[in-house]
């Protein structure tokens, strides 16, 4: 089963987008069906890539890191619950950013999208 970019949009938390003392985050929030992460692909903003192990899903059931997300030890994506994904790197710029997001779900396989935010 296909998801339309045009629906995965709204995942995201507009103007979640932020910088902290150690990178950079923002939110993700399922109002679809609970799903279940067994795999993620690096974040992108404006292109660049970011390692996996820079990165971390944090859930209200905990952190997981993203390169640690697994079949094995997957990540739940729960209806109605904003997840934070955290980017340890440099600080964004501040202005506008196209930030690309993937994944593959136990439920429907990969999905992928990107969005813009601003900081």
């Amino acid at each position: 089963m296909k998801i339309p970019p045009s629906i995965l949009k709204r995942l995201y938390v507009k103007n979640s987008l932020e910088n902290s003392e150690d990178g950079f985050s923002f939110k993700i929030k399922n109002a679809l069906a609970n799903g279940t992460a067994v795999s993620m692909s690096p974040v992108k903003v404006d292109g660049t890539e970011y390692p996996l192990d820079a990165t971390v899903i944090k859930t209200s059931d905990g952190d997981i890191p993203a390169a640690e997300v697994s079949g094995g030890n997957p990540a739940p994506i729960k209806v109605g619950v904003e997840v934070v994904i955290h980017v340890t790197a440099d600080p964004l710029s501040e202005g506008a950013h196209t930030i690309g997001i993937a994944l593959e779900t136990r439920e429907i396989g990969e999905i992928a999208f990107e969005v813009d935010d601003e900081i």
